[in-house]
């Protein structure tokens, strides 16, 4: 049975009143630094956890930060979710994270769950199948700040990468490497970094002189419990000429090269594939997959650091957008074009 350790119970360990013990455990300026380590040292011993609803309605401010992700399974959110953690656990900040599986209604639920369990702030990746949510979160007036993916409906502060440069990166890889019938596998159009990313190809595309065909372009779920194959297979069954694809994201690579591997296609001798994210970088993966890479590490410093300066100086988070720059990596995953 836990018996739980009050601050009487340390006053009577320690010798001090229930008066010093509680402005010792707050840092209060007027308990000397000797008394506090002492009563710190004996609420340790004794198991003292605080009171943090108590200390939430004196001070308004719960300790706590929300982060709310499309995908937990995806490894790129995984790498982004650990150094925010970090940054803001240095800060003395809690993190609770929320999964919404690309799901509008669980982004609410998610955020609803924020403002009664009075978080201080919040970093979202949005769903985007539209901006209801976002605008009942503008409009409750926590802090908070969208990571990843943006609306251009909602003024928000926004910390993403160049998608347009990598999706034109990517392209332009492929078309060095004589590529012409080059697919692009991407997530719902209403996904901002897919849109951008999408338009990246098409200017790749026209540099080259080569037309956008629509019919090239095929949108596929970005989630990795789901793997695609479906609409993989409709699309090379009509258009057995392609010889290249770049994907959404690393996951849809990973899964366009399984996919090909089934029906006796090689990677990267048959058809190159370009994969987002970079997560190769984090994980030892068995395939060196060519990638188009923004740091994760720095997106997630951005953002931690944005949200927390602000809580800490009690000011609004400005509107601005933060577009990191993009690079490719190139690897096993891609090669010349057989003419």
């Amino acid at each position: 049975i836990t018996v739980k350790v009050t601050l009487n119970d340390i006053a009577k360990a320690t010798g001090f009143s229930v008066n010093t013990v509680s402005h010792a455990l707050s840092d209060k300026p007027d308990i000397s630094e000797k008394t506090k380590t002492i009563i710190k040292d004996a609420a340790e011993k004794l198991g003292y956890l605080k009171n943090y609803a108590a200390s939430c309605m004196r001070t308004g401010r719960s300790m706590m930060i929300a982060i709310i992700i499309p995908d937990i399974k995806n490894p790129y959110f995984s790498v982004v979710l650990q150094e925010i953690e970090s940054i803001l656990f240095k800060e003395g900040y809690t993190v609770a994270i929320f999964n919404t599986n690309e799901d509008a209604n669980h982004e609410r639920a998610a955020i609803n769950a924020c403002l009664v369990r009075n978080m201080d702030g919040i970093i979202i990746c949005p769903t985007q199948r539209s901006y209801t949510n976002i605008q009942f979160l503008k409009n409750s007036s926590v802090p908070y700040l969208l990571m990843s993916r943006h609306f251009d409906d909602v003024t928000s502060t926004y910390v993403g990468s160049d998608d347009v440069k990598g999706g034109y990166l990517a392209t332009r890889h492929l078309l060095n490497l004589g590529h012409k019938k080059i697919a692009f596998f991407s997530a719902d159009m209403r996904i901002s970094s897919s849109y951008e990313r999408v338009e990246g190809y098409k200017e790749a595309l026209r540099e080259f002189g080569i037309s956008h065909d629509p019919r090239n372009v095929v949108s596929l779920s970005t989630t990795a419990s789901t793997d695609n194959v479906l609409p993989m297979k409709t699309f090379f069954d009509k258009n057995p000429d392609c010889t290249a694809v770049v994907a959404f994201n690393d996951i849809i690579a990973f899964q366009t090269i399984n996919f090909l591997k089934k029906i006796g296609k090689h990677v990267p001798d048959d058809i190159s594939v370009v994969g987002f994210d970079n997560i190769s970088s984090d994980f030892s993966l068995p395939f060196p997959l060519t990638s188009v890479s923004v740091s994760k590490k720095e997106m997630a410093t951005v953002s931690a650091r944005l949200l927390a300066d602000a809580l800490t100086k009690g000011s609004p988070l400005d509107p601005q957008h933060i577009i990191l720059s993009s690079q490719i990596l190139v690897r096993d995953s891609t090669a010349k074009a057989k003419i």
